[in-house]
């Protein structure tokens, strides 16, 4: 009969609790910091003091979460036993690998609720392509250390069968997801209903039958669905894509030298790109054969008037005319609703205090809705906004959060903070001295920090 182990209840660790378990019995961590490499080599339940609490909607408080942190270039948590589950913790501050690894020998992972937070990346999805696996709920953050598969929220490289749904993502350099397989062939994977805000892209390389459906993806950072070459037979549909940096969907042949074949894309929302809504490279996607053309008709554009050049929408560049666009929708398929402003303090110069601090209060004043503030710290000394420092906050309605951020390393610095999911948002600023108190003249509060941008689209 499978029981229950509490820890540090009835063991001190959670290692020592995995090799006390049987097959089917369940671990559960009480809130705390672990600092141990976790490895999962059997058929468990791990949960966390959150489990089936979902990790998107959590503030992450220190003192309610069950907290693994571990340095190992193996991953802080390695699951390695088929149908392993891991439920309900954060686990963070890998700087030398993932936060998360699952082995290419088995399958049928479950990784629910987690928040998963400044690693080198986030999980390292593998699998022996026999069961399911599961990536859900979770809350995916700044996985940006430098290391090998740096800034990246899910890679996977080895295996196949996965569902990633229902996550958050946020300040990733690299990708969302990324699936890049060794050996070229069929990943056969559903990424579905997450939510990229402020991230990167969802990649796809060497890798065929990939469902991509119902996400949203606002101010991506570089193209929001990005093709690095020799992929097929990957769907795009009913996805909100939304006031990126560059292209909404980008075509390319870029790591490796093969074209890419058979993509269709329909019932997208595609809106405020700042490069294209599509771009193809020459060369990039092949027709003949049983490659079809790039079917990307039935999108919207961002305007009932189509894509430039046929009209004033997101535009599609197709040098070598191989995407079909019209019909295109003349009004969105995709119901969204996403307030979202970008405020900033300007420069700021830091006085003659040798340790300098700006402290900084973010209220969410919504008495309905979480949203995400995400804080981004620039140092401007050399003339060029160079950024030093993320900060996301996930916070809750009508709840405060306090930051501090150490300046006194530059000249001139400049906080910009990007609300997303609120209308009713406000930010202050102040400065501290050595001793921490407030240096006089240098505060902003809410009315003083500038807009930058704000938006509350309705997408019917």
């Amino acid at each position: 009969m499978a029981t229950v182990i509490n820890v540090p209840g009835d063991f001190p660790t959670i290692t020592a609790a995995i090799a006390a378990a049987a097959p089917f019995d369940t671990i559960r961590v009480a809130p705390g910091t672990y600092n141990e490499t976790v490895i999962v080599n059997k058929t468990i339940q791990l949960l966390g003091a959150q489990a089936g609490v979902d990790a998107r909607t959590r503030p992450g408080t220190a003192g309610a979460e069950s907290i693994i942190s571990a340095v190992n270039a193996s991953g802080t948590v390695q699951l390695t036993a088929t149908h392993a589950v891991i439920d309900g913790f954060t686990i963070q501050n890998n700087t030398a690998g993932p936060g998360i690894v699952t082995a290419a020998a088995g399958s049928g992972y479950w990784i629910f609720s987690n928040i998963i937070r400044n690693n080198t990346f986030g999980i390292y999805l593998n699998s022996d392509t026999i069961l399911e696996s599961q990536v859900r709920h979770n809350f995916f953050i700044s996985n940006n250390q430098a290391g090998a598969g740096s800034g990246n929220g899910v890679f996977s490289e080895n295996g196949a069968n996965f569902w990633v749904d229902e996550n958050l993502f946020t300040g990733h350099a690299t990708s969302s997801v990324n699936f890049a397989p060794i050996t070229p062939g069929a990943v056969n994977a559903v990424v579905s209903n997450n939510t990229m805000i402020t991230d990167n892209s969802i990649a796809v390389t060497n890798a065929s039958n990939i469902k991509i459906a119902d996400n949203l993806q606002t101010n991506s950072q570089g193209s929001a669905i990005f093709f690095g070459g020799n992929s097929s037979n990957v769907d795009i549909e009913g996805n909100a894509i939304l006031n990126g940096v560059s292209n909404a969907v980008r075509v390319t042949t870029a790591f490796v030298g093969t074209p890419n074949t058979n993509i269709r894309m329909k019932n997208n929302t595609i809106s405020g790109n700042a490069v294209a809504g599509l771009n193809l490279d020459t060369g990039a996607y092949a027709v003949g054969g049983t490659s079809l053309a790039l079917d990307a008709t039935n999108n919207y554009w961002g305007s009932p008037t189509g894509p430039a050049p046929i009209g004033t929408g997101d535009a599609v560049i197709d040098p070598d005319g191989v995407a079909v666009v019209t019909p295109f929708l003349t009004e969105p398929p995709v119901d969204v609703t996403i307030p979202q402003s970008l405020l900033t303090t300007g420069p700021i110069m830091v006085s003659s205090s040798p340790i300098q601090t700006a402290a900084v209060l973010l209220l969410n004043d919504d008495a309905v809705s979480t949203a995400l503030f995400t804080i981004t710290a620039y140092d401007l000394s050399t003339g060029i906004k160079v950024p030093f420092a993320v900060f996301p906050f996930n916070i809750p309605p009508q709840q405060l959060r306090y930051q501090e951020i150490a300046v006194g390393g530059t000249f001139v610095y400049e906080l910009e903070f990007s609300i997303v999911g609120t209308s009713q948002g406000t930010v202050s600023v102040w400065n501290l001295d050595v001793n921490k108190v407030q240096i006089l003249g240098l505060r902003l509060v809410a009315a003083e920090i500038y807009v930058l941008q704000q938006s509350f689209p309705t997408v019917d």
